[in-house]
């Protein structure tokens, strides 16, 4: 047994068999003579004696063959989960959808989509069209596009009250300054950045002046992305987005 002096520090080494069994024992140290007590550890061995764990079977039963043509029970839907109408209709494939180089575009105007869908596919865009404002807004909801085209009147909605205008304004920033909205009217002075502000949009245009959409639609784009491509870039450098 090792004992360290409490007065001069010293490590003294102390025979097992001059200790006594059990209790306080007193002694003084060899090196600086002042008076020391020790007690010693109990060190009895268990024997390594395990527990009585009661009558252990003289073998292991056989175990049955698995039978094949059980039923197997399919488990239930968990109740209190909830089933959020449309996502499966919703939500596109976007390897299915998306192609090298390609944009999505979501439009939302079945009035003008013979003199829509001939620019934007020149253009790369993947086009998705909806017949209703709940299916836009499931769509904007599960998936990202790069252009929105909105008609203000879509299924003889109040401009004013446009479900999928409602839904896209509130966007926060660094949501709604990657999809690019247009907005199509019959009462709008194209490209009037005023009231495209007013709007929540990035174009506006008059729907007499489709003979032109497509260089409209990328003159407003490349004012649009050379306005932002200064501040994403201080992103960036910030730390605040991933170049």
């Amino acid at each position: 047994m090792k004992v360290k002096c409490t007065s001069c520090g010293k490590t003294i080494n102390i025979p097992d068999e001059k200790i006594p069994d059990g209790g306080v024992f007193n002694f003084s140290c060899p090196n600086c003579k002042a008076p020391q007590s020790a007690k010693r550890k109990d060190t009895k061995n268990t024997g390594g004696i395990l527990p009585d764990l009661g009558e252990v079977p003289e073998t292991t039963p056989t175990p049955r063959p698995l039978d094949e043509t059980q039923d197997v029970p399919v488990p239930r839907k968990r109740a209190g989960i909830p089933v959020i109408p449309g996502m499966e209709d919703s939500i596109e494939n976007e390897l299915e959808v998306l192609g090298e180089g390609k944009y999505r575009a979501l439009v939302v105007d079945s009035e003008n989509m013979d003199r829509i869908t001939p620019v934007l596919k020149k253009i790369q865009y993947v086009i998705t069209s909806v017949k209703s404002h709940n299916e836009a807004i499931n769509k904007l909801t599960f998936n990202t596009y790069d252009l929105l085209i909105l008609n203000e009147r879509f299924e003889g909605c109040d401009p004013n009250n446009n479900p999928t205008h409602k839904f896209v304004e509130p966007m926060t920033m660094d949501t709604r300054r990657k999809m690019f909205v247009v907005m199509i009217g019959k009462n709008f002075k194209t490209m009037d950045n005023m009231t495209a502000f007013n709007r929540s949009v990035n174009l506006v245009m008059n729907e007499t002046d489709f003979s032109n959409f497509e260089l409209i639609l990328k003159k407003s784009m490349n004012e649009y992305s050379n306005f932002y491509s200064v501040f994403r870039k201080m992103l960036v450098e910030t730390g605040k987005e991933i170049g």
